[in-house]
């Protein structure tokens, strides 16, 4: 990661402008490594708890949501100062043609001290976090799927599975070929692939005797809907957002002269308001709510929340397009607004861009109560040896499918939002995808069923499961004493712990497919 960002800013120097070398920086050595960081250090972070003490999963999902936190901590750096210094340098001090070099190398230059203060943390890393991962995990899950390919749910989780990579691939292509019947194609793969991966994993019973990789894709359904119910709705800071800021008035100042600002310097406010939010959400809000209503503000509790959330930032951006198209059209251009067929930019609306914040700070707050609760929803749910493929997922989950159901919604709904916004119809977009919150909402209470989380304490190191044996199966699941451990599952009224009938009717129940 950190040459990666080197080498792009090397190929972006006034004197250089590579474009290959640009790509090998940022598309080959940054994916990389991005790949590497990121379903590793949340898990490596939160293994650093001790398992021994009290209250350690309500200590786990508050450190993921203070994770969450600093992520926007950089975000608010990058939006706030490289953004501006790529795009207008800092003058005097930074001649705008070297604009992107100087906030790569930044970027180079953090990340290197970052992995400086990593290093250097070492002696007082928990030794078995080092152990957590140490284990190959994709070959054991790719064998345990293929061993129940003979049961019908089987072949639909390997179709679900196998249809990863190809959308993968769909998504490249269609970034450098833009095509109305790829974006098709993506979203029916998109649905196809989210169907079958819910439909095989709402109940793994059909896998037979529960173990590492079972407990690991009970959390599959959970992570699928949760990300794409809200960050469908997410996605839309990037374009309708984007499209409405830059149609208001985003001047600095009322001359004509005055500088306008970016519609995307709005996202600050989504930033800010998940720094801000973060300490009393976890502090003042979710134990205000138990104490007055006596109970748990759970998991799916955050979950509905946060979407909720996010469908109210759709609310209020239907009712300020409202506003918008009723003001005064300007005789100003807008610097970020489209162009007009007469060379000019798309004209603002005499209403103020700022007000655009109060929805980019409610997805802010939805952002709190669903992304890093889905990250810790996958680290307690997975078993140890594979939280970093769980979370892998989860981030693909987040971004990925999403993408693809947003990319069909705007092709869909083109014709209400054309260049100029006051000819279209942009509150019906934002109360289509109110509508696709509520949907999401109700299917993911549906297969919310019961997802296994592993139980405070429970934080040993554990071996993957060798589909070879029934033997090897039983020994995967660690001592007696381990395996004996109450389970928490979380269902659709929370985590609750398992009883004994329940674990009971498991142990009896037949294995399904033979491995």
């Amino acid at each position: 990661y950190v040459v990666g960002c080197f080498v792009a800013a090397v190929s972006t120097h006034a004197g250089i402008e590579s474009v290959p070398l640009y790509f090998l920086g940022t598309f080959v050595l940054v994916t990389l490594g991005s790949g590497g960081i990121k379903p590793n250090v949340s898990t490596f972070g939160a293994d650093q708890l001790d398992p021994s003490g009290p209250n350690l999963e309500q200590k786990k999902e508050t450190f993921f949501m203070y994770f969450y936190l600093m992520v926007n901590v950089g975000c608010v750096i990058a939006f706030g100062l490289l953004a501006n210094i790529c795009t207008s340098g800092l003058p005097p001090l930074i001649p705008k043609e070297d604009g992107f070099f100087f906030a790569y190398m930044i970027a180079g230059a953090l990340m290197a001290v970052a992995l400086a203060m990593f290093l250097g943390g070492t002696p007082f890393y928990r030794k078995e976090s080092f152990q957590t991962n140490s284990t190959s995990v994709l070959k054991p899950c790719v064998e345990r799927l293929w061993g129940c390919r003979s049961h019908l749910l089987g072949k639909v989780a390997i179709i679900g599975w196998a249809l990863m990579p190809v959308l993968i691939v769909v998504s490249v292509v269609q970034a450098f070929i833009p095509s109305d019947a790829l974006t098709m194609v993506s979203l029916l793969l998109d649905l196809i692939c989210i169907g079958c991966l819910c439909a095989a994993h709402r109940s793994n019973a059909w896998m037979g005797k529960a173990d590492a990789v079972t407990r690991c894709l009970d959390v599959v359904p959970v992570l699928l809907i949760g990300n794409v119910a809200f960050n469908v709705l997410y996605n839309a800071m990037s374009t309708t957002f984007y499209s409405q800021s830059c149609q208001m008035d985003t001047r600095l100042g009322s001359g004509a002269d005055a500088m306008q600002l970016n519609g995307a310097f709005f996202n600050l406010a989504d930033a800010i308001a998940i720094i801000a939010f973060t300490p009393l959400i976890t502090r003042f809000f979710c134990p205000a709510f138990e104490r007055i209503t006596g109970r748990t503000f759970d998991y799916n509790l955050k979950i509905y929340a946060g979407v909720g959330a996010a469908m109210a930032a759709h609310l209020v951006a239907a009712l300020l397009e409202f506003g918008r198209k009723n003001a005064a059209v300007l005789d100003i251009g807008s610097d970020c607004a489209p162009l007009q067929s007469d060379g000019e930019h798309v004209r603002m609306s005499g209403m103020s861009a700022f007000w655009m914040s109060i929805p980019y700070a409610l997805i802010g707050i939805g952002e709190v109560l669903v992304n890093p609760v889905l990250q810790s929803v996958a680290y307690q749910g997975a078993d140890p040896s594979m939280r970093s493929l769980i979370q892998a997922f989860n981030l693909f989950a987040m971004g990925g499918f999403p993408s693809a159901i947003s990319a069909a919604l705007t092709q869909a709904t083109a014709s209400l939002v054309p260049n100029d916004l006051n000819d279209g119809n942009l509150s019906m977009v934002y109360l289509i995808n109110i509508a696709f919150g509520a949907v999401g909402c109700l299917a993911y209470y549906f297969l919310s069923g019961s997802v296994e989380l592993q139980p405070d304490g429970h934080d040993g190191e554990s071996k993957v499961v060798q589909p070879e044996s029934a033997k090897q199966a039983t020994t995967a699941l660690g001592s007696p004493e381990e395996a004996a451990a109450p389970r928490v599952l979380l269902g659709r009224r929370g985590p609750q712990h398992e009883t004994k009938a329940a674990h009971d009717v498991e142990a009896r129940a037949p294995e399904a497919c033979q491995v």
